[in-house]
């Protein structure tokens, strides 16, 4: 995955680099309610010096897609498969005439569990540092 990042200050061989977050409702934020109100997200990645990067240059900045792939597919997998079992386990558990409607509540129940499982994650995650970011090339 690629992405355009402003590098905004150089410590030694580290590199902090604003990267603008890429909307997918185009120009109209002001009517979007998503979290793309974000200017950038700040990234810190290991620089050489052959590179020849200043502070204000725009770089390309690589992912490897393994990890991103890893990501994307926890993040829209888990609260998939935490929905599917709950919703099956009420259907096989209670025997009620109201089941279908208990079980699409508590399927609901389970998307607000899978959210604060996912921040925990996410946490983790960045705790640990496992997305590794490249500079491609200087632009």
């Amino acid at each position: 995955m690629e992405q355009v990042g402003k590098v905004e200050k150089i410590d030694g061989k580290r590199a902090v680099i604003s990267v603008k977050r890429v909307s997918a409702c185009g120009t109209s934020c002001k009517s979007c309610s998503a979290s793309c109100k974000e200017v950038s997200v700040i990234v810190e990645t290991d620089i050489d010096e052959t590179d020849n990067i200043q502070v204000g240059d725009y770089v390309e900045i690589n992912t490897e897609n393994e990890v991103m792939l890893k990501h994307i597919a926890v993040l829209y997998g888990l609260p998939l498969v935490i929905m599917i079992i709950t919703i099956f386990l009420v259907q096989m558990i209670l025997t009620s005439p109201n089941k279908d409607l208990i079980s699409a509540v508590a399927s609901l129940f389970s998307l607000v569990i899978s959210f604060y499982l996912l921040k925990a994650y996410d946490n983790r995650e960045m705790r640990k540092n496992t997305l590794k970011f490249t500079i491609g090339k200087k632009l």
